[in-house]
């Protein structure tokens, strides 16, 4: 499970937080405010206050070796650049997303270490986060608007011995059957390649492909049950 850890309950911060699946991400927040610090647990979110004076939060955090990501999304445009600086420093390989209010800001930002920059005036804030994290899936997240609770989209690894292992686009009805669109599989064999549905290619399923699907959250999680049992 990837380490996330959320610099700032700001309204784009919460946006995030909202957008990023619990199951499939350890998720941390830490804010200066203890008022957001409070917001955050309230919202069922493992939140815990600190001033930013130095360091030792950060590594507190494991930000220098147990940390995957990390968003920086104070509403103070200094605070997000100390701590992308900070984090930069301590750990060279952290994905970095680092809010912006103001589009000369990027550079800045960019330079001070961060992976991509993020506006609050961006809805699809959580795409920037898959482009570093998966990036061939970030074409399908192009496509459709992350703010609806009642869709998601989420990702099926095809295991060893699975009865989608080796059958074709074509022939797949248990995504159909649950009220699931298929959108598509990044291939293995192909390093990764995302191949649409939608581009008419009867492409055959094997064992490590990624399965990409958009619906309801209990219907992706039914699926994932039943292809468990097989």
């Amino acid at each position: 499970m990837k380490k996330i850890v959320l610099f700032g309950y700001s309204k784009t911060g919460r946006e995030i937080a909202k957008l990023l699946n619990k199951d499939e991400y350890n998720l941390s927040i830490i804010d200066e405010n203890p008022m957001q610090v409070a917001e955050a647990n309230k919202d069922g979110y493992f939140a815990r206050h600190s001033t930013f004076n130095d360091d030792t939060i950060l590594i507190e955090m494991c930000i220098d070796s147990d940390v995957d990501v990390l968003f920086c999304t104070s509403n103070e445009d200094s605070l997000n650049l100390f701590i992308t600086l900070s984090a930069r420093n301590l750990n060279k390989n952290l994905k970095i997303l680092t809010l912006i209010y103001k589009k000369e800001d990027e550079k800045k930002m960019l330079l001070a270490g961060a992976n991509r920059t993020i506006s609050p005036y961006d809805v699809g804030a959580l795409k920037a986060f898959r482009i570093i994290d998966k990036p061939k899936v970030s074409k399908v997240l192009n496509l459709f608007s992350l703010n609806s609770n009642k869709l998601s989209i989420s990702e099926i690894e095809i295991k060893k011995d699975s009865f989608l292992d080796g059958v074709y686009f074509s022939d797949i009805t248990i995504l159909k059957e649950n009220n699931l669109i298929f959108l598509g599989i990044m291939d293995r064999e192909l390093g990764d390649k995302f191949i649409f549905f939608s581009q008419g290619i009867n492409h055959k399923i094997d064992y490590g492909d990624v399965v990409v699907v958009l619906g309801s959250k209990a219907d992706i999680e039914k699926v994932k049950i039943e292809l468990d049992k097989k």
